[in-house]
């Protein structure tokens, strides 16, 4: 957009060579976080503006020069006198005392002359090259990595309007306003590669600094999607000489056929940056205002690009930015970058600003068109801002031209708002909150294209500072001092809140399992701390604060997780050691993790049963467990079974069927225990196998016999 801001001073930039620790400038807060270090990672922060004033020096990294890289400050305003001019003039006058010339080749020679174009110098302070020298010794002063000095996005090499002065495009470089002597378009085109070629030559010793240029600014118009020409308010000297109304009837033919002066402008920026070895990233510039309909102007912009980007001269799709919390939404900017990824590799935003004074327009009737206010308007001021709808004639010259300007947008100013700047409602908490709630939401949008989004530059320094100034656009007030509004904190919050949502997907695939369930349990609580914020607005610098915070805490609960590294407990219980062969086993094996997310595996297992039936003795058992973490533990336990007379009684007592038998081998017991000489005891036994045997089948099984003879033998 066309704009004349005040040139900064370059001085300022080598006392400004270290903004380090609390301090307090005119316009910005030095104690507060730096924009760029916090978008450091994810893609430029920048401005477009002044690049050395503190503001700049301490928020942003990038900055494009608004006025002193294009046409106008290059070669000259005079209409009769330019270098351009003096230059043919001379020419003329060499070829046509030239007696070895026909008037065939003096004819060749004029118009090769009627295309040469002659730069004028650009050192003084206020000019590109003193500035990018400035920037230049700023580097070097502060000795600055490739990562952090101070870069410039080149703007403009051609665009619209009044820097483009009207005698670049008439034939010997002079403009009679009475009577134009527009040039051709084959003249233009060839003085376009010519002047373009000049360029890259002159600022290839400046590729230290600069990263990209801006090659054709603003070609299509708002409303008809075709290229801007004379007939527009934003008259283009480029449509003028261009344009085709024989192609009025076939609107693609039309815009392929009046886009071929930005086709060339791409093919010679890519020839001659190639052949000055700079390589420059290559961008077209455009903006979708934030009281127009974006379409048709998106798609045709996108299908003019495509055959430059098919022929591979094209790097960047440059987003002006220039938006508003009421208009557009974030599906229409996610359309706009998704459809310029599809002719570029990369996308900046490159003159912003979020405009606080439109809101959705009641009387917007999307049947209709959207257009632009004309004198017929003023007769009908009833259905004119504020009474009705968005548009107003006796008013389309306030207010930067652009707000009134629009009849049937989706948008218009608040009324309350009036026609200028209005600090009271921009720096009130309710469009505060619109405006930064609507900053957050964009730049959650642009950190979500990782590696696509290059540079984002603001336009300006403050609301009272910036093309849109009336509008309570930027992040910092108007108001004395230029505090930080909310949508400071917003934007600063953002890369905040990334962080927090990556360290969030970082705890959320961590396994848990190797670890101590002490040291998860610091994460899942330091993960639900996190998650809370993750939506939270934030409008203060406690909010990026608290942010940060738990962003920290989270990363230091995961960094200090503790790998469990103790062995799951095999533990047996109910275990009374020693058995009599009358008693009943019955002994618990358990598994247990005391320090982690349990068992996996486990051979564990009770050891139940009659005494009798593990046989007399000692008997082992051990067994072993694994738990998740993959920790192996194990465990053991033993115990013994002994017979007694009274136990063997008691297994008899127990089997047999009969009661003469259990009598006749209870007394056999009996004798054998209360005999004191060993052979009488073991007659007594004999005695009582026998008489077993003579049972088994009868009163006693053949299991029954099978158990008590061998414990009858062992008390032999």
């Amino acid at each position: 957009m066309k704009k004349r801001l005040a040139a900064a001073g370059v001085a300022l930039a080598f006392v400004l060579t270290s903004l380090v620790g609390p301090g307090r400038a005119a316009a910005v807060d030095l104690s507060l976080p730096s924009l760029w270090q916090a978008y450091q990672g994810y893609f430029t922060m920048g401005t477009f503006g002044a690049w050395s004033s503190p503001q700049a020096l301490y928020h942003y990294r990038s900055n494009a020069l608004p006025n002193e890289l294009k046409l106008d400050s290059q070669i000259g305003t005079s209409s009769t006198n330019s270098l351009s001019r003096q230059a043919y003039v001379a020419a003329v006058a060499s070829i046509d005392a030239d007696p070895t010339l026909d008037d065939q080749q003096k004819a060749a020679a004029i118009e090769q002359a009627n295309e040469a174009i002659v730069l004028q110098p650009t050192t003084l302070p206020f000019q590109a090259e003193g500035i990018l020298q400035a920037i230049e010794a700023y580097n070097a002063a502060n000795n600055l990595p490739d990562d952090q000095k101070k870069v410039v996005r080149a703007h403009v090499l051609a665009w619209h309007g009044g820097q483009q002065p009207n005698w670049f495009f008439c034939n010997g470089f002079v403009y009679n306003a009475a009577s134009p002597d527009w040039a051709s378009p084959a003249t233009m085109l060839k003085r376009l590669d010519n002047y373009i070629h000049l360029m890259m030559n002159k600022y290839a010793r400046y590729s230290d600094i600069i990263v990209s240029w801006d090659v054709v600014n603003e070609a299509v118009d708002d409303y008809t999607g075709q290229i801007r020409n004379a007939d527009d308010p934003q008259v283009s000297q480029w449509g003028r000489i261009f344009r085709r109304p024989d192609l009025d009837s076939d609107p693609d033919a039309r815009l392929f056929a009046e886009s071929v002066w930005v086709r060339q402008a791409f093919e010679s920026a890519r020839r001659w940056s190639n052949a000055a070895g700079v390589h420059w990233k290559l961008y077209y510039n455009d903006f979708q205002d934030s009281n127009k309909l974006y379409e048709p102007k998106m798609s045709q912009t996108i299908k003019m690009l495509k055959p430059i980007h098919d022929a591979g001269n094209i790097d960047g799709y440059g987003m002006q930015g220039r938006l508003a919390w009421a208009y557009p939404s974030m599906a229409q900017l996610k359309q706009q970058i998704d459809l310029g990824l599809t002719v570029a590799d990369e996308i900046s935003i490159s003159e912003s600003d979020i405009r606080s004074d439109y809101e959705p327009n009641p009387d917007y009737d999307p049947t209709q068109p959207t257009r632009r206010v004309t004198a017929a308007d003023a007769a009908d001021p009833a259905h004119q801002w504020p009474t009705f709808g968005s548009c107003s004639w006796n008013l389309v010259s306030q207010a930067n031209g652009n707000t009134f300007d629009v009849c049937n947008s989706p948008v218009r100013r608040i009324p309350a708002w009036g026609t200028g700047a209005n600090n009271t409602l921009a720096n009130s908490p309710d469009i505060m909150k619109k405006q930064a709630d609507f900053a957050a939401d964009w730049m959650d949008l642009l950190l979500s294209y990782q590696g696509r989004i290059k540079y984002y530059d603001w336009d300006g320094t403050s609301d009272a500072a910036t093309f849109n100034r009336t509008t309570g656009g930027h992040l910092w007030s108007g108001l004395p001092g230029n505090p930080e509004k909310y949508s400071f904190f917003a934007v600063l919050g953002a890369p905040a809140r990334a962080h927090l949502r990556d360290a969030i997907q970082r705890a959320d695939a961590i396994d848990p399992s190797p670890y101590t369930m002490e040291s998860w349990q610091r994460v899942l609580d330091a993960r639900a701390a996190a998650a809370a914020l993750v939506d939270v607005r934030i409008y203060t610098i406690d909010g990026v604060n608290a942010v940060t915070g738990a962003t920290a805490a989270l990363t230091d609960a995961i960094d200090r997780l503790e790998r469990d590294t103790t062995p799951p407990v095999v533990s047996y219980t109910g275990n009374a050691g020693t058995y009599t062969v009358d008693q009943t086993v019955s002994i618990q094996c358990g598994a247990s993790d005391p320090d982690g997310f349990g068992i996996a595996a486990t051979t564990c297992a009770d050891i139940s049963g009659a005494a009798y039936s593990f046989g007399l003795g000692a008997h082992g058992y051990s067994a072993s467990a694994t738990e998740v973490s993959g920790n192996v533990g194990t465990g053991s336990t033993t115990f013994t079974v002994t017979v007694t007379f009274t136990s063997l009684d008691n297994l008899v007592r127990r089997f047999s069927t009969d009661p003469e038998v259990t009598a006749g081998l209870g007394d056999k017991l009996a004798a054998a225990a209360g005999s004191s000489n060993p052979r009488a005891r073991d007659n007594q036994l004999e005695a009582f196998i026998n008489q077993v045997d003579a049972s088994t089948g009868k009163a006693l099984t053949t299991d029954q016999a099978a158990v008590l003879i061998p414990l009858a033998q062992a008390l032999e």
